[in-house]
């Protein structure tokens, strides 16, 4: 008999992967595999403005410091994966934030 799985809460499966194996796209999104995930509670400038370029970079220098936990929270009008993302306990949203990398709105 096959037993059908409930849907995964939030849009997704919480899980843990190894930060080399996430592309960063910019400040506030990446890919693990074909998946796009955007970081929940927070909005970087986009690569062509002002700070972009070093928010990707501090994304991806994060990212790679360690396992990196994914918390699904939905999707957005884009069809990415809304998420709290975590290194080492640490949100990394907010820890971009903290450091100066968010949008002033947001």
């Amino acid at each position: 008999m096959l037993r059908r799985q409930a849907p995964a809460p939030f849009g997704g499966v919480e899980r843990t992967v190894d930060g080399r194996q996430v592309h960063v796209v910019d400040g506030d999104t990446f890919r693990h595999g074909a998946e796009r995930i955007r970081l929940r509670g927070i909005d970087t400038p986009e690569l062509n403005e002002p700070g972009g370029q070093a928010a990707r970079m501090r994304l991806e220098e994060l990212l790679r410091s360690g396992p990196v936990r994914i918390v699904p929270h939905g999707r957005d009008v884009y069809d990415r994966t809304v998420a709290d993302v975590y290194i080492d306990g640490r949100n990394v949203a907010e820890m971009l934030q903290m450091e100066g990398f968010a949008k002033p709105h947001s």
